[in-house]
């Protein structure tokens, strides 16, 4: 990056109140990731305040700092270029549109209710066999973490891929109108955010809002999601569909678990290949079609295609297979948690338990509205059915699962709930060993990463 300080103030409709810079090579929201060249954007948000690091920022060698506020305390012997506007987040949105539009190359946008983070580094991996490609890094997919991925892309990039998250409708339209992307993925529509979405209904219209800003080039769609074809009905831009129905364009011809992952036959059209990925999770085969099937339109040969996948290794508390000292294996999915994805975790939980206990440590899963009584105990039924030997549940909605297990005929000395982290861990510190299966998952929220981390610890 190297940006004119005329190209920032006029990006981001800002007035110069003081000192000035030759050129900005990198922009940050944390002070503590400046370096000398940077631009810090001084954020507002409910708990913090930007502002109050500003001094630490020139310390480190900001060369322009913005900001909302003229009542503001800078070093005396501050140089830096000081530019007021009327809304730092607007400002940083607004700087990474007008950046982005001074790059033309392939930018694909990945969105939908669940998998995002897996496709996008999926995708990422198999571009990068032929193009320099940019990623969002972990999920940074927000108002404020996309304007940030914008802003690294550099000269050298031939290709970009940034994740798209949301909670309300409208904001895959904001966020796409920054990103204007050429293409986009569409994984699924699924009950996460129901809280504040209302309806499934809802959600596939709000994820379709990406295809108001598809125009030359096109989408994958899961063409098994009869709502999500229905809500993209109404836009005209090319689509292909994927999935493991008769007539998607990219479609699932087989696919089988075998416990240390799945191998998924596809038919790219007019060809079918033969393609592995080492995690044993079912419900990947749609990731992995939606990745190779755009890597495929992009012009990727089907051997790289092959060999991304087969090294592909998921990022933290997804999915994060760790190996125990007595021959078992700790699954990490804490990362997030929704009815879809702990249904999958689970199958994946039977299919690597290989005769080994299996231990299934469930948490809450948050912002499920109306249905989240019923998601609980549909997830505590396919505990049952799986046969999970131990359930541990965590949290207030965790009983639900409980609750549903039982229903499922899981015996009640089977089951563990506990109220908090502290307790559980304490429990499964006592009662599991290096020998088992053990799975954690739930969402965010719960914070049982940190269980994760400190159980074999």
């Amino acid at each position: 990056m190297n940006l004119q300080l005329d190209f920032i103030i006029d990006a981001v409709k800002g007035l110069l109140l003081s000192g000035t810079c030759a050129a900005i090579n990198s922009v940050s929201t944390d002070s503590r990731r400046i370096t000398p060249g940077s631009l810090f954007v001084a954020l507002k948000g409910e708990h913090f305040d930007g502002h109050d690091f500003l001094a630490p920022a020139i310390a480190a060698g900001a060369s322009a700092v913005l900001v909302s506020s003229r009542d503001i305390n800078l070093p005396a012997e501050c140089q830096a270029a000081v530019i007021l506007v009327d809304d730092t987040l607007m400002a940083l949105q607004n700087l990474a549109a007008q950046y982005r539009q001074l790059f033309s190359l392939p930018v694909i946008a990945v969105t939908g209710s669940i998998g995002k983070t897996t496709t996008k580094d999926i995708l990422a991996d198999c571009l990068a066999s032929r193009y320099n490609t940019l990623k969002t890094q972990g999920n940074f997919n927000n108002e404020i973490g996309l304007p940030i991925t914008l802003l690294n892309l550099q000269p050298a990039h031939q290709a970009a891929v940034l994740e798209m998250g949301m909670r309300a409708p409208g904001e895959i339209r904001h966020l796409a109108s920054l990103l204007a992307p050429d293409y986009a993925i569409i994984t699924n529509v699924e009950p996460v955010h129901l809280e504040t979405m209302g309806s499934l209904e809802n959600i596939a219209r709000a994820k379709c809002e990406v295809l108001e800003f598809i125009k030359d080039g096109f989408v994958l769609l899961n063409g098994d999601s009869e709502l999500l074809l229905r809500a993209a009905g109404h836009f005209a831009c090319r689509k292909y569909l994927f999935g493991f129905m008769e007539g998607n364009d990219i479609q699932i011809k087989s696919l089988v678990n075998d416990g240390s992952g799945i191998q998924v036959r596809l038919k790219l059209f007019d060809r079918e290949e033969d393609f592995y990925l080492p995690l044993p999770v079912s419900q990947l085969a749609y990731n992995l079609a939606a990745a190779a099937g755009m890597a495929h339109l992009l012009g990727v040969e089907s051997d790289a295609i092959r060999t991304s996948l087969q090294n592909f290794r998921p990022g933290g508390n997804r999915m994060n297979m760790v190996q125990l000292a007595d021959g078992g294996v700790l699954i990490d999915d804490s990362y997030n948690a929704n009815p879809v994805s702990v249904m999958a975790a689970l199958e994946a939980c039977q299919q690597m338990s290989r005769g080994r206990k299996k231990i299934a440590v469930l948490g809450d899963m948050l912002e499920l509205g109306s249905y989240e009584k019923e998601g609980h105990f549909q997830v505590g039924q396919k505990a049952a059915e799986v046969g999970i030997d131990i359930l541990v549940t965590v949290g207030p909605l965790a009983q639900y699962y409980r609750e549903g297990a039982l229903g499922q005929g899981m015996q009640e000395s089977c089951t563990h709930h506990f109220d908090s982290r502290e307790a559980a861990l304490a429990w499964l510190k006592a009662n599991v060993s290096g020998a088992d299966v053990i799975l954690i998952k739930a969402s965010r929220g719960m914070q049982l990463d940190k269980l994760a981390q400190d159980l074999f610890s």
